[in-house]
């Protein structure tokens, strides 16, 4: 990725929060915590907060071995499986504790790749007092808000397969999940879109919560979550953000020059595995070029029991 560089120095000295969700994808943890150990300096972050949803004992051990790893690190479990009580309970603690701090909220699916953090604290930078504008993405392919960053590039650059990424909705459209990563892994995607130097910021009106980073100016309006269910009211915080978006004409900026990956949505989990497992994708993400030089405790490579996990699922 040899447009996937950082070269502009610190603004400030933003140190933000992770927050972390995990819960029954263990393979899915694996690759996530495996590429913030390689692409991320995570001194950088004032803390990493691992929120592990019920998760199973192996999964557990996982967190704790990540978090032993990183002395600004927390796991928190809670029970029972699900947004509402447990993730919505722990989530509504974290960000009240830190409601002057800024966030970045993560889910255990999302592969991050080399300056990441760098693009995504510049992008927050560049919008943070823009009231219209309260929350930064990264390009996630697999993803509504990605896939409509790129559809002029898609239409262009591979105009005989526009059957492959046009269709139902991407959190339903399994041909797309499995046409992206094919793209991005065999062809280089990543590589032809950021060649000609896309824009840096491109504005939609909502978004999806795998990786975005955000401060008090959208958490006054969505806190506290739900951790009861109410009928006609949302129980899920993606849903919150984007009430929230829509009612104050509000807008997120999505990063043109910054890549992370979303694996799967549920809808499409089983068949996207029976076609392109985890291994493949680990065996590819940790191969991106690129990657800042760090800490030697920050650049752990897959060991034989972990890459039997990224076989087994999760």
């Amino acid at each position: 990725m040899g447009k996937l560089t950082y070269l502009r120095p610190r603004r400030g000295d933003i140190q933000p929060v992770l927050v972390l969700l995990t819960s029954h994808r263990l393979d899915c943890f694996l690759v996530c915590i495996r590429c913030l150990e390689r692409y991320t300096d995570l001194t950088r972050f004032k803390h990493v907060y691992v929120v592990a949803n019920a998760p199973a004992p192996e999964h557990l051990a996982m967190a704790r071995g990540f978090v032993s790893r990183h002395p600004n690190a927390t796991v928190i479990e809670r029970g029972p499986r699900g947004l509402v009580p447990a993730v919505h309970s722990v989530q509504n603690e974290i960000l009240a504790a830190h409601f002057d701090d800024v966030i970045i909220k993560m889910d255990e699916d999302l592969f991050v790749t080399p300056h990441w953090l760098e693009h995504l604290i510049d992008g927050y930078l560049d919008h943070a007092e823009r009231p219209d504008v309260p929350l930064v993405m990264p390009l996630v392919p697999v993803s509504p808000p990605g896939r409509h960053v790129l559809n002029r590039f898609l239409r262009l650059s591979y105009p005989s397969e526009r059957s492959m990424f046009n269709g139902p909705p991407i959190e339903e459209n399994w041909v797309y999940h499995r046409w992206m990563w094919e793209k991005l892994i065999h062809e280089n995607l990543a590589d032809v879109y950021l060649h000609d130097a896309p824009s840096k910021y491109a504005y939609v009106g909502y978004l999806t919560i795998n990786c975005v980073i955000f401060d008090k100016r959208i958490m006054q309006l969505v806190l506290p979550f739900p951790t009861t269910r109410v009928g006609g009211q949302t129980t899920s915080d993606e849903k919150a953000f984007n009430l929230a978006l829509h009612a104050g004409k509000m807008k997120v900026a999505v990063l043109g020059r910054s890549f992370a990956h979303h694996y799967s949505f549920s809808k499409c989990e089983a068949y996207l595995r029976s076609h392109m497992p985890l291994e493949r994708i680990w065996r590819f993400m940790q191969g991106l070029p690129d990657a800042p030089v760090i800490g030697r405790r920050s650049r752990c490579p897959a060991v034989p029991g972990e890459l039997r996990l990224l076989k087994v699922g999760g």
